[in-house]
């Protein structure tokens, strides 16, 4: 019994192998944070209601026009205390989809996140 590998051989390492707990599924936690939570659906709205400092987290979708990303980020800019921006792997549609909604959604403003561990990744 030798302990040459020929060639091409090598000695196989385990993989820890990830938990369910490991692993953020996006989609679940705003789904969660809609249905138990307290969620703004709309650009206009969210904009609204950052003036007013009752956001805790706002999430973009990832194809949401320039002009309309760099408008909120002014406006998060100018608060006292900024609020937590999530730019999301979902598209538009994507996210409406998530929140059972039959049209697009580029931004989603959380004032309250209910049941959802979202702040988490932020």
């Amino acid at each position: 019994m030798s302990s040459y590998r020929g060639r091409g051989q090598q000695k196989k390492i385990p993989r820890r192998k990830k938990s369910s707990k490991d692993v953020f599924d996006e989609s679940k936690e705003i789904n969660v944070a809609v249905k138990t939570g307290d969620v703004l659906v709309g650009a206009n709205s969210v904009l609204k209601e950052m003036t007013m400092g009752s956001l805790k987290l706002i999430v973009i979708a990832k194809n949401v026009p320039e002009k309309e990303y760099q408008k909120i980020k002014m406006y998060n800019n100018c608060l006292e205390e900024p609020i937590p921006v999530y730019r999301s792997k979902n598209s538009s549609w994507d996210l409406g989809a998530i929140c059972g909604k039959p049209f697009w959604i580029s931004t989603l403003g959380v004032q309250d996140v209910g049941d959802s561990s979202i702040m988490k990744s932020v």
